[in-house]
């Protein structure tokens, strides 16, 4: 063969190796199986139950399935050592009591549930749930949980969590996944409770005990904060009676559950364990939307007070939870709701508003300052969703007036009294915000102080108010005490010599409403002054903190984690810098096989891939720029070969976890359902690995030929 020709198909092999991928550098990458560490199940839970509870049956399924693959026993054994170590962390780092009871509430009324409900029919002899039960709870770590022994003694400072261990076999008996009479063996002591007395409640029962009898509901709403396995079906009764509210538009018994539960807002923290925002919302945004008075209505001020309730509960859970407005279930650009959330605080100019507008803004006006008061004729001309969406602008009016002197301050004061009774009080979620960007505005030279904080402290600090309209007034404050707090310290520093504002500011401190998922300041100026490097110096050793914990564990204390850490360092510093982080981490530590479970499983967590995303917050994530990094990972490779076999294990492990999801019908995957699909991730790190030896034989083949070309040429 000529010398020439044969080197010109050499190339041409080449080629094409190169073009179709055959010969990528990640076909020489090998791999050692993946494992599942300690850390990775408790980094999980973490971030699914940190802000909001957010544990998606189905998604957390399909990621044990393909993480534990068939050993059912393990996966339940870690799941449940997982939720003790995330329950341990949050007493050692003395998170608030609300996230504590969340995390009690997982361990003791979702866990045991999930458990009966997906993986208790598939552990087989020899082992069984209570072999796994026992296997975890005795490498749960005994400080955090002590015996009831250990409580009585002088020196034993921690009792916060001694029932745990306890409600969580309760349960686990309440749901059948363990005999009553084995659990004082399992705990070492004689127990102190028992089985609830009325049993294991089922969903069908509590709705129609509630369908006939309303009543029960409050009484049930009570209950959800128990430990004692039940508060799943109360909650998923609860939804549906909700759910059949709406569609019959019940609105006088909507309304009683929708105070019940303002009322117990940590009721709410429990009922989203067992569902979704928008599954819970969605029917109440529409009631809202689409509100339709009774054909036989007499009075308005009742269609007031039970829209105000409905309102307000949507309001609550919304600032409760963080959510984003698209997560709500409102839809369209005519939503009531949508309208509301984005513009209800704002005033808007005479001249804006429309000639009905205008009229209603006219009566509210007479009715609320004059002697004529709030009537039914007002009230039935002026729809509920048009009266909350003029209450921003009847404010900014009526302070108007007061400063030119055309409504004396007595009088402004006095009217907006009205306002303070029951059925109008959830109008002020928009009126108190409209104060804080109103107070935000104000400087040493402004006029309208002497009018806005006599106005604000009318509704703020009332003299005296009834049972009903203070239990509203305390659930709308507890949506608007931050923002109209930060407002007022504003103003402070402006008048500090003022003394009328302390005592409102005193008001809102009687208020406290924190809000998961945001980090402490101190804690985060103590991340950010970590020496050699701040932020990313704190996530290094937090991380090195993680893989020694996997590696030397056994009934150690879990090292502090919290997931506001990894998100708040993302959000400052971007995701392409903590990827280098998370890869450098990956490459350098002794242990990689714990380091790249560890790192994998942080780049899912903050991927949306395990956990809920709302789309109009959709940005570059982790595992977005790790993709980006493998498809130039060749090129990497030919100056530095470690970090790209790093990217290219990881990518394996995180495409591999974020891959199986419910089939195009809506099917949902049972255990070790998941296939490979065209076009999609495969389902199983092995499907990855044996993609990787086909790319290699393949290309092995191509070489063969083409050395078999050149051979020709001696």
């Amino acid at each position: 063969m000529d010398p020439q020709i044969a080197m010109q198909d050499w190339n041409q092999s080449l080629d094409i190796l190169d073009d179709v991928g055959l010969l990528p550098f990640q076909s020489n990458v090998l791999d050692n199986p993946p494992i599942s560490t300690r850390a990775g199940l408790y980094i999980c839970l973490n971030a699914m139950l940190h802000d909001r509870p957010s544990f998606d049956d189905n998604t957390v399924i399909d990621f044990l399935n393909v993480r534990y693959k068939d050993d059912v026993s393990n996966l339940a054994t870690d799941l449940i050592l997982a939720s003790f170590d995330v329950l341990a962390n949050a007493m050692y780092r003395n998170e608030s009591t609300r996230s504590i009871n969340i995390l009690r509430s997982f361990l003791v009324n979702k866990l045991p549930v999930f458990l009966q409900r997906s993986y208790a029919a598939l552990i087989f002899e020899p082992m069984t749930v209570e072999h796994c039960i026992r296997q975890a709870l005795v490498r749960v770590d005994p400080a955090a949980f002590p015996s009831f022994s250990q409580l009585f003694d002088p020196l034993e400072r921690n009792s916060l969590l001694s029932e745990a261990r306890q409600e969580f076999l309760f349960a686990c008996a309440l749901h059948q996944l363990i005999p009553e009479r084995i659990i004082e063996e399992i705990l070492g002591d004689v127990p102190m409770q028992s089985l609830p007395a009325s049993g294991r409640y089922s969903k069908e029962d509590l709705v129609s005990q509630c369908t006939t009898n309303p009543a029960k509901i409050d009484e049930y709403i009570g209950e959800l904060e128990k430990m004692e396995g039940n508060a799943g079906e109360i909650a998923s009764a609860l939804i549906e009676i909700l759910h059949a509210l709406c569609a019959n538009n019940d609105t006088m018994t909507l309304k009683a559950v929708c105070n019940a539960l303002c009322r117990r807002p940590t009721a709410l923290d429990v009922i989203m364990l067992f569902t979704s925002p928008n599954h819970l919302l969605q029917p109440l945004c529409s009631t809202l939307d689409k509100w339709q008075d009774h054909e036989d209505q007499g009075e308005y001020q009742p269609v007031y007070d039970e829209f105000g309730s409905i309102l307000l509960f949507v309001v609550l859970v919304q600032h409760r939870f963080g959510m984003q407005h698209d997560e709500l279930g409102a839809e369209g650009s005519d939503s009531f709701v949508l309208k509301y959330l984005k513009y209800g605080s704002v005033s808007r100019s005479i001249d804006d508003l429309s000639e009905h507008e205008n009229q209603l803004l006219g009566g509210w006006i007479k009715g609320l300052f004059e002697a004529e008061g709030i009537s039914d004729e007002l009230m039935s001309m002026c729809k509920p969703q048009e009266f909350h969406l003029l209450v921003a602008t009847l404010f900014e009016q009526s302070l108007k007036a007061c400063l030119a002197n055309v409504l004396a301050l007595e009088t402004l004061r006095g009217g907006f009294e009205y306002l303070l009774e029951p059925f109008l009080l959830p109008s002020l979620i928009a009126g108190f915000t409209w104060f804080t960007n109103c107070l935000w505005e104000i400087n040493d030279e402004s006029k309208n102080i002497d009018t806005t904080l006599p106005a604000l402290q009318t509704l703020l600090k009332p003299p005296s108010m009834s049972h009903d309209s203070s239990i509203i007034h305390n659930a709308v404050l507890s949506i608007v005490t931050k923002p109209l707090s930060d407002s007022l310290s504003h103003v402070q520093r402006q008048y500090a010599s003022r003394p009328d504002i302390t005592p409102l500011l005193q008001v809102l401190n009687e208020h406290p409403q924190e809000r998961l998922g945001t980090t402490a300041l101190n804690e985060l100026a103590s991340w950010s002054t970590t020496p050699n490097g701040g932020l990313l110096a704190a996530l290094r050793q937090t991380i090195q903190s993680l893989i020694l914990w996997s590696t030397t564990s056994t009934e150690s204390s879990p090292p502090s984690y919290t997931h506001r850490q990894l998100t708040d360092t993302l959000r400052i510093l971007g995701a392409p810098t903590v990827l280098h982080l998370l890869v450098e981490e990956a490459t350098e530590q002794a242990n990689t096989d714990v380091a790249l479970d560890i790192t994998t499983i942080m780049i899912l967590t903050t991927s949306h891939s395990i956990l809920p995303s709302p789309p109009s917050k959709r940005q570059l994530t982790l595992r977005d720029i790790l993709q980006t990094e493998f498809q130039s990972v060749d090129e990497l490779a030919r100056t530095d070969a470690p970090r790209a076999s790093t990217i290219v294990r990881l990518h394996r492990r995180v495409e591999a976890l974020a891959g199986p999801k419910a089939d195009a019908a809506g099917t949902e995957n049972g255990f070790m359902a998941g296939v490979v699909r065209s076009g999609e991730p495969a389902a199983d790190i092995d499907d990855v690995l044996g993609e990787a030896e086909n790319d290699m034989a393949t290309a092995q083949g191509y070489l063969d030929s083409a050395n078999a070309t050149l051979l020709g040429l001696a």
